[in-house]
């Protein structure tokens, strides 16, 4: 029982950190609408900081958070620190080398890529790469400091990993209210934005791995290229980086055909697009996040003991959390979204048309939260499984019929049909895999693994 509400006392405290990092990202949101408004120089910023942001966060980035923890979990319960030690630095490593690989790709490949999006003139178009330029170093930076939390989460420390975003936001809010009190020029003003944002990815990272440093007292080998028995462990990490890798490709394919639809559109569009989408993750920035950094490794600790009792505890718990705060919140967010958007953007460039084009949008994504919310919780469990083929299966169906009601909905409804695309997608994607995720439960109560208590 002591172990019980410890656990959960656990969650709603990274529900708190969670809370806070939700309150600075918000507050930035805020000054960052105020300041741009919905003008072209916003729809440059968010589309200059969509590919990095993608590549080194939401794809490369989140894959290897994910995938290291059920590998680097079992190994800490193995009791051998030099083969855990080597994992680490191979996996680094590994990362390290593709991000670097992946960053000079991308510098040759953005402009073919962003030239077909119609955002503007070409002062707009020149401006989109040269903010792209300075931020492009966080598709380097950013898996690093993703990895280094799933280091220390896998090892059971929450807490650091749930500060080090409030100081990335807490950057680029400085940053913002330093541009706006100073009444710096708004194609300036970009670029501080995107120098900041590179500042706090990189002071993330590093103050992430200097704790990992300063409490795990390692020696660095240079021979991380040797063969050991960690590249085993390395290649498990990697399977599983590539198939989560893949489910995450197919959402940021999603993301980047939005954007392409919404650049078709009246001026603002993409930015528009940009606030609606952050204020749809909230749920997800506090409760779901928090649920599922705690469940990840949790699941993992648990089968590596083959504690079946403690997992269908843990996981019942952990559902019902999901559903109650993604689904209270959804009802929120489309009942009250222009409400909601007036009180928090509505001054200085943000005006009232610019409430009206992006509470259209948050409509649609405030009915996507609960299938989005069900997807993200029962696919760490199957990633603690290593059993990856379901979700990667549904990812692709699911971002497949999202692009196609792309096509179907922007032309038939504007702006508000880029949301309920989303919408209509994610909640069949979110409900198959909770289908079938019920389905594994149940066979494994059938066969005896788990017992109903």
């Amino acid at each position: 029982m002591e172990k019980e509400q410890k656990s959960f006392w656990l969650v709603h405290m990274l529900v708190l950190f969670n809370l806070l990092l939700a309150f600075v990202a918000f507050i930035k949101d805020i000054v960052l609408a105020s300041y741009f408004g919905t003008s072209g120089i916003a729809d440059a910023i968010n589309l200059a900081f969509f590919l990095p942001d993608t590549l080194g966060n939401n794809l490369v980035g989140a894959a290897i958070g994910v995938a290291c923890i059920p590998i680097l979990t079992r190994l800490t319960l193995s009791k051998d620190p030099m083969l855990y030690r080597q994992t680490v630095q191979k996996t680094v490593a590994v990362i390290l080398t593709g991000t670097l690989l992946l960053m000079f790709f991308s510098l040759f490949l953005f402009q073919p890529i962003f030239h077909h999006f119609p955002i503007g003139n070409d002062t707009y178009s020149s401006t989109v790469f040269s903010y792209f330029l300075i931020m492009s170093p966080i598709i380097c930076c950013a898996p690093l400091w993703l990895m280094g939390s799933s280091i220390l989460q896998a090892s059971r420390k929450f807490v650091f990993p749930a500060i080090t975003p409030i100081i990335f936001n807490l950057v680029l809010l400085i940053a913002l209210l330093w541009c706006k009190w100073q009444d710096i020029p708004q194609i300036i003003g970009g670029e501080v934005f995107a120098y900041a944002s590179i500042l706090g990815t990189l002071l993330s990272a590093t103050m992430t791995w200097i704790y990992i440093l300063k409490k795990q007292k390692w020696s660095w080998s240079l021979k991380i290229f040797q063969i050991t028995t960690a590249f085993q462990e390395v290649k498990k990490i990697l399977l599983i980086f590539s198939a989560y890798g893949l489910i995450l490709f197919f959402t940021q394919a999603g993301l980047l055909a939005e954007r392409f639809f919404a650049s078709t559109l009246e001026t603002g569009t993409i930015a528009a697009l940009t606030y609606a989408y952050r204020l749809s993750q909230f749920p997800l920035w506090v409760f779901i996040a928090a649920i599922t950094t705690f469940i990840l490794p949790t699941i993992s600790l648990h089968l590596g003991k083959n504690d079946l009792v403690s997992l269908k505890r843990d996981l019942v718990r952990s559902l019902l959390l999901v559903i109650a705060s993604s689904g209270f919140i959804s009802f929120i967010f489309v009942f009250f979204s222009e409400q909601i958007v007036s009180i928090l953007f509505l001054r200085g460039s943000f005006t009232v048309s610019s409430v009206q084009l992006t509470s259209e949008i948050l409509k649609g994504y405030g009915l996507s939260i609960i299938g989005q919310s069900l997807y993200v919780f029962c696919t760490r469990y199957y990633v603690a499984q290593r059993s990856m083929k379901v979700p990667l299966l549904i990812g692709l169906i699911g971002s497949c019929i999202n692009i196609g009601l792309l096509f179907i909905f922007v032309p038939w409804i504007g702006a508000s049909g880029i949301g309920y695309a989303i919408a209509v997608s994610s909640s069949l994607s979110g409900g198959v895999l909770f289908f079938y995720f019920i389905n594994n439960l149940l066979r494994m109560v059938k066969k005896g693994e788990i017992t109903i208590e």
